[in-house]
């Protein structure tokens, strides 16, 4: 034992450290400060841990911590970051957008999935917006920036979601971040929206952009902001491409007893469709023929012909289904080839 030993006494309670120490007796000085002979053969000195050389510390840290890095490494791997992929070059300027039912069978609880399609070599800051009809002024739905030839998740919406879509606005600024470009004019535009054609199933249909059957929402075709026609209103600048407008209904000029005639082909009744869905022209040509047969169903013993064309007999089809449903008092019956040739229906009012 030797001065500045912790002991404890051996034959009695307490102890202290060692201060002294004569002949075989040590001088142990407590916590209170009180110094207490004591044998040596009495003492038991206390072991006490000794503090570790900072630089031995140090060094095994270091070696604890690349151990822990390499055993970290070989748990979770880094991914290599993957080769950019030549993306394909777009072939034209096109931007829509898409509403997808998670339930096509289902539309009227089914919620639907909104994207917007860049068909085209920029990269798209594009803002989205909408409002109802009671609003005045208008709630974003979207913003941010569409990489070329990419479709971009807008939300989800539930059915009872969807009035605020009546009113839609998009607006568009376009650039190429990796070439040098030609630089392309802001581009806008509000669009009223049926926001109950979300809920017929014939407006649903795949396209370029889906392989699943999607609502579309033209927004710039060919580089030009698109126009809808008969279903949709659109403002947008004056120097903007002009919307196709529906022609008047054409009806023949009939002599004194003679059955008036309706042609329904589309190229009658519009003078362009271009951007509208074969539902959306089928509809309009169906409600030609009921504003017509609303007019002559007042007549009885009246009749008229409808020239629907032959084709696939889709229009004729429509049209029978129609009389049955809404015209029951109503003949239908192929109207002479000689005067019509195919693909006319002649219906009698009884």
């Amino acid at each position: 034992m030797k001065i500045g030993d912790v002991v404890r006494f051996l034959n009695d309670i307490g102890g202290g450290t060692i201060t002294r120490i004569e002949g075989k007796t040590a001088y142990v000085t407590d916590s209170d400060g009180f110094e207490t002979p004591v044998l040596l053969t009495q003492c038991v000195a206390i072991p006490t841990p000794q503090k570790p050389d900072q630089s031995t510390k140090s060094a095994k840290s270091d070696q604890s911590y690349q151990s822990y890095q390499s055993d970290r490494s070989e748990r979770l791997p880094r991914p290599e970051k993957a080769p950019a992929r030549p993306r394909q070059k777009a072939a034209g300027f096109n931007v829509c957008l898409l509403f997808e039912p998670q339930e096509i069978k289902r539309l009227s609880v089914s919620p639907f999935d909104f994207y917007l399609v860049n068909d085209s070599n920029y990269s798209l800051h594009y803002a989205v917006c909408s409002r109802d009809r009671l609003d005045s002024k208008w709630s974003l739905v979207a913003e941010g920036v569409a990489e070329p030839s990419s479709q971009e998740f807008l939300g989800e919406f539930l059915p009872t979601e969807l009035n605020r879509f009546e009113n839609i606005a998009v607006r568009l600024f376009a650039v190429m971040t990796d070439e040098s470009f030609e630089l392309l004019p802001p581009m806008g535009m509000e669009q009223r929206f049926d926001v109950t054609r979300l809920a017929k199933l014939h407006c649903f249909t795949p396209t370029a952009y889906s392989t699943v059957p999607v609502l579309t929402i033209p927004i710039v075709t060919n580089g030009k902001i698109f126009r809808p026609t008969d279903y949709d209103r659109l403002t947008a600048p004056e120097e903007l491409t002009p919307s196709p407008k529906k022609k008047s209904i054409p009806a023949e000029k009939n002599r004194l007893g003679e059955p008036e005639v309706v042609d329904l082909h589309a190229t009658e009744l519009l003078d362009s469709t271009a951007g509208m869905q074969p539902a959306e022209i089928l509809g309009y040509q169906l409600e030609i023929f009921d504003r017509k047969m609303k007019e002559i169903a007042k007549k009885p013993g009246s009749s008229i012909i409808f020239i629907h064309g032959k084709g696939e007999g889709v229009l004729r089809k429509a049209i029978l289904d129609r009389l049955r449903l809404k015209y029951p008092r109503c003949e239908a019956q192929d109207a002479s080839f000689l005067e019509y040739g195919f693909g006319a229906t002649k219906i009698t009012i009884h």
